[in-house]
């Protein structure tokens, strides 16, 4: 059936505006299979588009199509800022590209939020900032370097190719990785251990924990979980 998007008052339930919900179900293929379960693979998030004012980034699909619809609310209206479409002619490279979470955060320094989509990024005004084509992964970590200048992206990948790697977050330039011939399904990204500065890093194929320069700090995980 029909789907919208509705801005409700938070203090009496009542509904402000209401559009349709873009990015639409349209054919169910084009998302990666016949079954809805694809098509229905919704991710949300608040984002300062313009470095003032919070819009709504609602998206739909990541393992094959993805679409983001930005919104703005003024109070009394819901109006569209944009939107962005791997299906478009030029933007091909961006499909197949998404994860199970997506993160905002301000990766080029020009005041303005951009949305980190698994292994693509899309820049605040809803054009594309860059893709790695490492495909779809489950799970993903943004993190600054010990100094907070920059951000990186911690991603594992599951095209038995890939294994887990980390990424400018402005650039998508690779700066370290760990291959692998298995699916890597889980990365995680912690700052674990005081002796060693910034955050922590490691997945099933890192060969243990390792620094945030890709040093190895403990062959072993048993301390950290299963």
């Amino acid at each position: 059936g029909p789907e919208y998007l509705t801005v409700f008052n938070g203090l009496t339930g009542e509904a402000m505006a209401t559009v349709p919900y873009i990015p639409p179900r349209g054919e169910l293929k084009d998302w990666g299979d016949s079954y809805a379960n694809r098509s229905e693979r919704y991710l949300a998030a608040t984002a300062y588009l313009d470095g003032v004012h919070p819009s709504a980034v609602m998206c739909r699909g990541y393992y094959t199509r993805s679409v983001l619809a930005a919104y703005d609310w003024d109070g009394r209206e819901l109006k569209s800022r944009w939107v962005f479409d791997s299906a478009l002619p030029g933007l091909e490279g961006y499909s197949g590209q998404g994860n199970h979470n997506l993160r905002v955060a301000d990766v080029d320094g020009d005041g303005c939020d951009e949305i980190l989509y698994g292994q693509m990024a899309v820049n605040d005004d809803g054009t594309g900032l860059y893709t790695t084509g490492m495909r779809h992964g489950d799970a993903m970590h943004i993190l600054s370097d010990p100094d907070n200048r920059n951000f990186y992206i911690w991603g594992c990948h599951e095209n038995r190719r890939d294994g887990t790697s980390l990424r400018d977050a402005a650039t998508g330039k690779v700066i370290f990785q760990f291959p692998s011939k298995l699916d890597i399904g889980r990365c995680m990204a912690a700052d674990i251990d005081s002796a060693h500065p910034g955050v922590e890093l490691w997945s099933p194929n890192t060969g243990g924990v390792r620094a945030f320069d890709g040093s190895l700090i403990s062959p072993s995980m048993g301390f950290i979980g299963p």
